[in-house]
């Protein structure tokens, strides 16, 4: 009942960032939050057409940097997993970044002070098994003929741990295991087929699971009753073959600001199955699909087998964090799993080529007029000469054609101890379009490695990674000519020209060798990064220890997002208590930049945390208590306002939840979040930031559940230029009410929202939608949203916003 009433806490978080106000964000979806576990994060958008890129910053608490990646837009959502290495408890802290159409500047989501304030997460530390077991026939208890017994369960795991085929299935302790039959992760098993026909009576199914090496690791049992007699038929033989499949068509229209736009989208998957042999597909096509933009279709199709697995079309591939982690490129991927050998390959675009647009001829006398009067990145190219002088052309440049080539060997099973070697190479086609800004190339070289000891209770991980970019290959490599020009006497003698022949020679089989080449000199050196840590997991204890260094220059094109010129460490601790009712965490975390020695200071920034949280097995509430103090500090005057940095923030966050019956079954939260950052330097740029938020989900006995939040955000910002100021705040409060309704024997489901907001920010949303399942695989579902806009942060939009959507959907 715990973790139930925990799962129920965790789907607040849905609707605790719907009461936060965005024109851009109208939903956040968050999936089961269990630690160590992958987490899944969705986010609904207002309008797709205005986004080109939406990002995640996520932290665990008590660190000070937020990481960040893009989550892929797929129609009007974008959604991402997140990694289970990073879900830790007590809170995973994230907020989201909007870059807009048109626009160089990005908005976040909370708007207001999002480092401070970001969304939370609670996570609590209840150890998971690595597989997942499930009852498919018959249930604990069914009453069924003799006939009507058919024996099936599920076993889903994240890695090989299990050995499959070596499952045993009993009943009534007669082993039936080499009558059963397997399709991928499902095992099925009929008893007639074993020659045992059922008496009337209680029956027990019990099943054995075992690692790959024949231990036995777990075992489920559990009963069910046959009444009647059983009627003799002839054994039924079930194949093998497994297939499944769904279509989705989608219309959408928006009416935003007065103006209105329509879309048309559809879905398409399939998948099936033999045995261990896999396949899958799937297919999104959207009238968003413009040759001036980057992709918005969606096509993939991939077949696999224990021991390969090929695939063609748009992924997101996961190799190590300095090298890619989930960018998506369009292209091949494949992997084979030998066990203790394991390569994985990719190759295709990340971008693919867009024209540059290029204006109407203009006359020389007009070009500083021209270029005054631009407010984009356009660049102004010389057209030609007439007898009334030179002509210009204002060009904004178009985006180069950009493959990526990745290739890992592993050596050791990718669940255990191993050692990796990575290879990336990635350039732009300078051919692809006419006009183009500094086409580049980069390459990389990594090495990952996990010892692994005592079932995994200690893991000692690193990897490192070094890099080389060049900034711009359009004119090639150095030529002989150049490399005398660049490299001439007196400064350099003929063997240091002879030197650096050689090296261009050699390394330029693999990347553009110029001086735009990054990194041209090896001191401190720039482009290697590196990482190291250890994780001790004894007496319901995790302690975890890792030290970093990030180059500064150092880049990988399959990692937009990886901070560099950063050097330190972070520990932390969590500790479970009394049956894993009561939560100790704690940590620490310095990291410095200026990895290079070339800045005139060097910022230290130092994190402390600590934590409490008690999940009672009493009717007591839940209770989660956290405090973290960050501290940035660089050598320079307090009074230098360009560049001293000094400031201290101090952030306290409660949360209270409860599982109660009053009446009817509800599950309420409560969370109070607080932020004070005072900055010490001239600049005195303080800010206050205050969060609550009451919540409840309750069940009726009639099918209706509904859910209620009262959520006050309330920010202070202190803006000097040498003496105090007077604070300037920005408060509002949301209410936000959600009603489900099934009826007609769960056939339709009816859904509605209001969501009221007041003070700096003025705002009604209104929505419903229902959904009609015409068969259990057929289905219609409409939305309609409704936004009455009086006041918006920094926006002086007052319309009234229409979305409304039909959905068809069909499964096989």
């Amino acid at each position: 009942m715990r973790n139930l009433f925990f799962a129920a806490l965790c789907c607040l978080v849905v609707h605790v960032a719907t009461a936060q106000v965005s024109d851009k964000i109208t939903k956040v979806n968050v999936g089961s939050a269990n630690a160590s576990q992958p987490l899944t994060i969705q986010v609904d958008l207002f309008q797709s057409n205005q986004i080109d890129r939406i990002e995640i910053a996520y932290r665990q608490f008590g660190e000070r940097d937020f990481k960040r990646n893009e989550m892929p837009v797929i129609g009007n959502s974008a959604s991402i997993t997140l990694p289970a290495e990073i879900i830790l408890p007590p809170f995973l802290e994230y907020y989201f970044i909007l870059t807009l159409t048109g626009k160089t500047d990005p908005e976040t989501y909370p708007m207001e002070n999002p480092e401070q304030q970001p969304f939370r997460i609670s996570l609590q530390d209840i150890p998971i098994k690595p597989y997942d077991f499930v009852v498919l026939s018959p249930n604990e208890g069914d009453k069924l003929s003799p006939n009507d017994v058919l024996i099936s369960f599920s076993v889903s795991q994240d890695d090989s741990l299990i050995g499959m085929n070596l499952t045993k299935v009993f009943l009534d302790d007669i082993d039936l295991s080499s009558s059963s039959v397997r399709a991928g992760d499902i095992i099925v098993v009929r008893p007639e087929n074993a020659s045992i026909f059922l008496e009337s009576g209680t029956h027990i199914v019990r099943v054995v699971l075992f690692d790959t090496s024949g231990k036995e690791i777990d075992s489920f049992d559990w009963n069910f009753s046959v009444s009647g007699m059983a009627e003799k038929k002839p054994a039924v033989v079930f194949s093998p073959w497994l297939y499944g499949a769904s279509a989705q068509i989608e219309t959408r229209q928006e009416n935003i600001s007065d103006n209105t736009t329509a879309y048309n989208r559809a879905t398409i998957t399939a998948k099936g199955s033999y045995n261990e042999f896999r396949v899958r597909g799937n297919l999104y096509i959207t009238s968003e699909e413009k040759k001036y933009l980057q992709p918005q279709n969606r096509f993939f199709i991939g077949g696999e087998s224990p021991w390969i697995k090929l695939g063609y079309g748009d992924s997101y591939p996961v190799f190590s964090d300095l090298i890619m982690n989930g960018k998506r490129i369009r292209g091949f991927v494949g992997s084979l799993d030998l066990g203790k050998f394991n390569v994985d390959i990719v190759t295709g675009l990340v971008t693919r080529r867009v024209g540059s647009v290029v204006g109407t001829p203009f006359p020389d006398s007009m070009l500083i007029a021209q270029q005054n009067s631009d407010n984009t990145n356009a660049t102004f190219v010389f057209f030609d000469s007439t007898a009334s002088g030179k002509r210009w052309v204002k060009v904004n440049p178009g985006t180069f054609d950009r493959r990526l080539f990745v290739v890992r060997t592993g050596f050791g099973k990718r669940d255990d101890s191993h050692l990796g070697f990575t290879f990336l190479k990635s350039s732009d086609d300078k051919n692809s379009i006419e006009y183009g800004i500094r086409p580049m190339e980069n390459i990389a070289l990594a090495t990952d490695f996990l010892l692994a000891f005592d079932s995994r209770n200690i893991e000692v991980t690193g990897q490192a990674a070094f890099s080389a970019t060049n900034k711009d290959i359009s004119k090639g490599s150095f030529s002989n000519a150049d490399i005398d020009r660049i490299f001439a006497e007196p400064a350099y003698a003929e063997s240091d020209r002879n030197t650096i022949r050689s090296i261009r020679d050699v390394f330029s089989r693999v990347i553009t060798v110029n001086e735009h080449l990054i990194p041209l000199a090896m001191k401190n050196l720039p482009t290697l990064s590196y990482e190291a840590g250890i994780a001790l997991n004894y007496f319901d204890n995790n302690f975890r220890f890792n030290y970093l260094r990030h180059g500064a220059s150092y880049e990988s094109f399959g990692q937009s997002f990886l901070r560099t010129d950063v050097v330190g460490y972070n520990i932390s601790d969590r500790q479970r208590l009394i049956g894993n009712q009561v939560f100790l965490s704690g940590g620490f975390e310095r990291l410095q930049d200026n990895t290079t020695k070339i800045k005139a200071s060097t910022t230290t920034s130092t994190t402390a945390n600590i934590g409490i949280s008690y999940y009672p097995s009493i009717n007591f509430p839940n209770i989660s208590v956290a405090y973290l103090r960050n501290a940035n500090n660089n050598d320079m005057k307090i009074d230098d306002s360009l560049y001293a940095i000094d400031d201290k923030t101090n952030r306290i966050l409660v949360q209270i939840g409860k599982e109660f019956i009053y009446g009817i079954r509800h599950n309420a939260m409560l969370s109070i979040s607080t932020s004070v950052k005072n900055d010490n330097t001239i600049r005195d740029f303080d800010t206050r930031g205050t969060a609550v938020t009451l919540s409840a989900i309750s069940k009726f006995n009639i099918p209706l559940q509904t859910i209620v939040s009262f959520t006050v955000n309330s920010n202070k910002f202190v803006s000097v230029g040498g003496t105090p100021d007077v604070p300037a705040s920005f408060t509002y409060t949301t209410l936000y009410a959600n009603g489900q309704y099934r009826l007609l024997d769960d056939k339709l489901r009816l859904n509605s929202s209001l969501s009221p907001t007041f003070g700096d920010i003025q705002r009604v949303l209104v929505n419903a939608g229902a959904q009609y399942y015409f068969w259990r695989n057929l289905s219609a579902q409409t939305q309609f949203n409704c936004y009455f806009n009086k006041r918006m942060y920094n926006s002086s939009n007052t319309n009234t916003d229409i979305v409304w959507n039909l959905i068809l959907r069909a499964d096989v």
